[in-house]
């Protein structure tokens, strides 16, 4: 497998659109289109800037790639789990308020703490115009996925959901590994 791919899992498992759309179901009504795009515009920067400045950060309190690599990887089971018990995102409070784009939706449901901790880790391996285009495309799918509102399929994107989840433990575990053979 490709590093573009190996890191393009790993955010869609991390940051999962399928997730999102199960959270945003909890909408009374459609999501406005400009709220998902003005969401999925602050998701995009918030991993550009946890991308480029994953190095000046992990500086910045003396922690090293590899050690971060553990951390990330613990991180990102507890979101594994979390989705595989709820099938959905971080968020199953109200979607109705003026700042819906961003909170909710663009934080925490697109920018997961297990999104965040592969896009940090993964970037500090130096492959950050990798984790940046990964980002990019997941976060695109995950709007898509809360503008499709699935409807009757919705059992279906649970289930997606979940099985992401329990990926994502597994990538963790697989990054923690690593982690621990690269110290």
């Amino acid at each position: 497998m490709t590093d573009f791919l190996r890191i393009a899992a790993t955010l869609f498992v991390a940051i999962s659109p399928a997730a999102a759309a199960v959270a945003a179901a909890n909408v009374p009504a459609r999501l406005a289109p400009r709220v998902v795009v003005l969401g999925a515009a602050v998701a995009a920067a918030a991993y550009v800037a946890a991308a480029l400045g994953a190095d000046l950060l992990l500086d910045a309190v003396d922690i090293e790639p590899e050690t971060f690599r553990v951390s990330a990887g613990l991180v990102m089971a507890v979101g594994g789990l979390f989705a595989v018990w709820t099938g959905g995102a971080g968020h199953a409070g109200s979607w109705e308020d003026r700042w819906t784009a961003l909170f909710p939706l663009a934080l925490p449901v697109l920018v997961s703490p297990a999104g965040l901790a592969a896009t940090i880790s993964h970037s500090a391996d130096g492959d950050t115009g990798a984790v940046i285009g990964a980002a990019m495309i997941v976060v695109a799918l995950a709007a898509a996925a809360v503008l499709a509102r699935f409807g009757r399929f919705g059992a279906a994107a649970d289930g997606i959901a979940r099985v992401s989840g329990a990926l994502l433990v597994v990538f963790a575990g697989a990054m923690i590994v690593d982690g621990v053979r690269a110290v």
